[in-house]
């Protein structure tokens, strides 16, 4: 299968701190990957990257067989052409909202594209009742709970219909109704034909967002394999410390550190899809845990 989405050997540096060292992924169109990784991995990088958003300061990215550079995106034709089928909805939406009303900010990327008015008070619409955003048209963005702003920025971007589509932490800061929402919205892109990358720290959902994941540490790649492969490999979990041992009271007073995982334990391992789909490291030593409440996570900052 050929790769949408190629990147190799990014390297990125913030001044002297590396954000990126080396990473290589290669992405087919339909894809749905989580990209998991603790604060600082690289995952918000990675995406502005490839949303052009930001270059390495070595390494190559190609979209589509075409190479990304800033001087290739200098062309105006292509450029308009990239961020149509490619879009990045930010973690923090207001970031992303700079527009009067919720139509407004809905109808600007469309604008861009300079397609007929027609055309573009047809999209609007349509996403406004995709998105369940009607009644808020007329409002301003900024007036809107955080729920709602994360709608009207993933909606700006979906009026578009890219084919990629870059999420940072969708669900981050959301209030548990609004976070349910999003993951459904999410899941209900499977089959659908988008190539969809989600930055997370949510393992509770990641079956039901993601075929594949990839997990970040200090800029690169360490693990890359189905949902239940790296569910169930809790010793890279705790590694890359998307897991972490927690005290608990047991009978009698005796208190017991835990590492949690998220999974089921009585469903049967899904055959792997790929070579890169190897058995989990720790599998044959750790046997699945039992589901136990998520601990909330902060923002990623990278």
């Amino acid at each position: 299968m050929s790769a949408l989405l190629e990147a190799r050997d990014l390297v990125v540096h913030y001044r002297d701190v590396p954000a990126l060292t080396g990473l290589s992924v290669s992405v087919a169109a339909g894809e749905r990957i989580a990209l998991l990784g603790a604060n600082g991995s690289g995952k918000s990088t990675l995406l502005r990257v490839l949303d052009a958003l930001q270059f390495p300061d070595s390494g190559t990215f190609h979209f589509a067989g075409e190479p990304i550079t800033a001087e290739r995106l200098e062309d105006r034709a292509f450029s308009r052409e990239f961020r149509r089928r490619v879009g990045l909805v930010f973690q923090n939406a207001d970031v992303q909202l700079f527009n009067p009303t919720v139509f407004d900010e809905i109808a600007f990327g469309p604008l861009q594209l300079q397609l007929p008015k027609s055309d573009i008070r047809a999209r609007v619409q349509q996403t406004l009742q995709q998105m369940s955003l009607e009644h808020l048209k007329f409002r301003s963005p900024h007036q809107l709970s955080g729920g709602e702003k994360k709608r009207v920025a993933l909606a700006s971007i979906l009026v578009l219909d890219p084919e990629v589509l870059l999420l940072d932490e969708p669900t981050a800061g959301l209030d548990p109704r609004s976070a349910s929402e999003m993951v459904e919205l999410l899941a209900s892109w499977r089959g659908a034909g988008k190539t969809v990358l989600t930055a997370t720290h949510d393992l509770d959902n990641l079956e039901d967002i993601a075929d594949r994941v990839i997990i970040l540490q200090d800029g690169r790649i360490i693990a890359d394999s189905t949902p239940f492969h790296i569910l169930h490999d809790v010793g890279l979990l705790q590694r890359a410390r998307l897991i972490a041992a927690h005290r608990h009271t047991h009978p009698g007073g005796a208190k017991q550190p835990h590492p949690h995982v998220h999974a089921d334990p009585l469903t049967p391992p899904a055959a792997p899809t790929s070579d890169r789909f190897g058995p989990p490291a720790d599998s044959a030593a750790t046997p699945p845990i039992p589901r136990t409440p998520a601990t909330p996570r902060a923002k990623d900052p990278d």
